[in-house]
Protein backbone atom coordinates (compact mmCIF):
# COMPACT_ATOMS: atom_id res chain seq x y z
CA UNK A 1 0.00 0.00 0.00
CA UNK A 2 1.32 3.75 -0.61
CA UNK A 3 0.83 6.66 1.23
CA UNK A 4 -1.77 7.79 -1.25
CA UNK A 5 -3.88 4.84 -0.41
CA UNK A 6 -3.26 5.38 3.24
CA UNK A 7 -4.34 8.99 3.38
CA UNK A 8 -7.31 7.74 1.13
CA UNK A 9 -8.24 4.79 3.73
CA UNK A 10 -7.48 7.37 6.65
CA UNK A 11 -10.38 9.58 5.01
CA UNK A 12 -12.87 7.09 4.91
CA UNK A 13 -12.70 5.45 8.33
CA UNK A 14 -13.22 9.27 9.63
CA UNK A 15 -16.39 8.93 8.06
CA UNK A 16 -17.23 5.93 10.39
CA UNK A 17 -18.98 7.38 13.48
CA UNK A 18 -22.06 7.03 15.39
CA UNK A 19 -23.64 10.41 13.90
CA UNK A 20 -23.49 8.56 10.41
CA UNK A 21 -25.21 5.48 12.16
CA UNK A 22 -22.35 3.43 12.90
CA UNK A 23 -22.51 0.74 15.87
CA UNK A 24 -20.12 2.21 19.10
CA UNK A 25 -18.02 -1.13 17.46
CA UNK A 26 -17.46 -0.09 13.93
CA UNK A 27 -16.79 3.22 14.85
CA UNK A 28 -14.30 2.45 18.06
CA UNK A 29 -12.85 0.08 15.34
CA UNK A 30 -11.87 2.49 13.07
CA UNK A 31 -10.41 4.75 15.22
CA UNK A 32 -8.25 1.94 15.75
CA UNK A 33 -7.71 1.17 12.12
CA UNK A 34 -7.34 4.90 11.47
CA UNK A 35 -4.82 5.48 14.27
CA UNK A 36 -2.44 2.30 13.52
CA UNK A 37 -2.38 3.36 9.78
CA UNK A 38 -1.11 6.93 10.71
CA UNK A 39 1.39 5.62 12.75
CA UNK A 40 2.61 3.11 10.12
CA UNK A 41 2.58 5.52 7.21
CA UNK A 42 4.03 8.73 8.97
CA UNK A 43 0.59 11.02 8.66
CA UNK A 44 -0.24 13.80 10.74
CA UNK A 45 -3.51 14.90 11.34
CA UNK A 46 -2.95 18.01 8.65
CA UNK A 47 -1.73 15.47 6.28
CA UNK A 48 -5.45 13.70 5.89
CA UNK A 49 -7.40 15.11 3.08
CA UNK A 50 -10.53 16.65 4.34
CA UNK A 51 -13.56 14.40 2.97
CA UNK A 52 -16.36 16.73 1.73
CA UNK A 53 -19.86 16.27 2.79
CA UNK A 54 -21.28 14.99 -0.18
CA UNK A 55 -19.46 12.05 -0.49
CA UNK A 56 -19.83 10.94 3.80
CA UNK A 57 -23.56 9.59 3.51
CA UNK A 58 -24.93 6.70 5.03
CA UNK A 59 -26.35 3.61 3.10
CA UNK A 60 -29.46 2.39 3.35
CA UNK A 61 -28.61 -0.70 5.04
CA UNK A 62 -28.90 1.27 8.79
CA UNK A 63 -32.49 2.86 7.56
CA UNK A 64 -32.81 -0.60 6.80
CA UNK A 65 -31.88 -2.40 9.91
CA UNK A 66 -33.64 0.07 12.11
CA UNK A 67 -36.71 -0.17 10.35
CA UNK A 68 -36.81 -3.82 10.62
CA UNK A 69 -36.23 -3.79 13.97
CA UNK A 70 -39.67 -2.07 14.21
CA UNK A 71 -41.21 -5.01 11.83
CA UNK A 72 -41.21 -2.15 9.21
CA UNK A 73 -40.73 -2.65 5.61
CA UNK A 74 -38.28 0.18 4.27
CA UNK A 75 -39.65 1.07 0.62
CA UNK A 76 -36.53 3.23 -1.66
CA UNK A 77 -35.93 4.73 -4.98
CA UNK A 78 -32.82 6.38 -5.24
CA UNK A 79 -32.09 9.16 -2.53
CA UNK A 80 -35.48 8.64 -0.89
CA UNK A 81 -37.39 5.96 0.77
CA UNK A 82 -40.28 5.32 2.84
CA UNK A 83 -42.05 3.27 5.31
CA UNK A 84 -45.48 2.95 7.12
CA UNK A 85 -45.50 2.96 10.70
CA UNK A 86 -49.32 2.57 11.33
CA UNK A 87 -51.93 2.81 8.80
CA UNK A 88 -52.52 6.55 9.11
CA UNK A 89 -48.46 7.76 9.99
CA UNK A 90 -45.52 7.34 7.40
CA UNK A 91 -42.14 7.67 7.94
CA UNK A 92 -40.04 9.75 5.21
CA UNK A 93 -36.10 9.23 4.76
CA UNK A 94 -33.77 11.42 2.32
CA UNK A 95 -30.65 9.42 2.47
CA UNK A 96 -28.50 12.30 1.01
CA UNK A 97 -29.40 14.48 4.03
CA UNK A 98 -29.33 11.93 6.56
CA UNK A 99 -32.94 13.42 7.01
CA UNK A 100 -36.32 11.90 8.18
CA UNK A 101 -39.60 13.02 8.82
CA UNK A 102 -43.47 11.27 10.00
CA UNK A 103 -46.62 12.21 8.15
CA UNK A 104 -49.85 11.20 9.90
CA UNK A 105 -53.13 11.76 8.16
CA UNK A 106 -56.02 14.08 8.65
CA UNK A 107 -58.62 15.59 7.12
CA UNK A 108 -56.96 18.31 5.60
CA UNK A 109 -54.54 15.59 4.04
CA UNK A 110 -51.00 14.50 4.78
CA UNK A 111 -49.58 16.72 7.91
CA UNK A 112 -45.39 16.39 9.08
CA UNK A 113 -45.33 15.96 12.91
CA UNK A 114 -41.58 15.19 13.75
CA UNK A 115 -38.80 16.15 11.67
CA UNK A 116 -35.17 15.22 12.62
CA UNK A 117 -31.55 13.89 11.22
CA UNK A 118 -29.81 10.52 11.86
CA UNK A 119 -31.04 6.79 12.60
CA UNK A 120 -30.74 7.14 16.15
CA UNK A 121 -33.23 10.20 16.77
CA UNK A 122 -35.54 7.77 14.47
CA UNK A 123 -34.39 5.08 16.74
CA UNK A 124 -35.58 7.05 19.91
CA UNK A 125 -38.97 8.28 17.87
CA UNK A 126 -40.02 4.56 16.87
CA UNK A 127 -39.41 3.26 20.62
CA UNK A 128 -42.10 5.70 21.54
CA UNK A 129 -44.15 5.37 18.78
CA UNK A 130 -44.17 2.68 16.87
CA UNK A 131 -46.55 -0.10 17.42
CA UNK A 132 -44.67 -3.14 18.96
CA UNK A 133 -44.70 -6.21 16.93
CA UNK A 134 -43.87 -9.26 19.72
CA UNK A 135 -42.95 -12.49 18.26
CA UNK A 136 -44.39 -14.12 21.53
CA UNK A 137 -47.69 -16.63 20.86
CA UNK A 138 -50.73 -17.02 23.07
CA UNK A 139 -51.76 -20.79 23.98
Amino acid sequence: MKTEDALRKIALLRRMNTDNGAAAAEAETAARVQKALMERYAITAENIFAVSRTTSRLTWIYWQELLQEFGLRLDQFGHRGSATVVNNSKVHIRLDKNQWWIEERSPGGWQTTARNWGVESLRKYLNEHAPRSYSFFSR
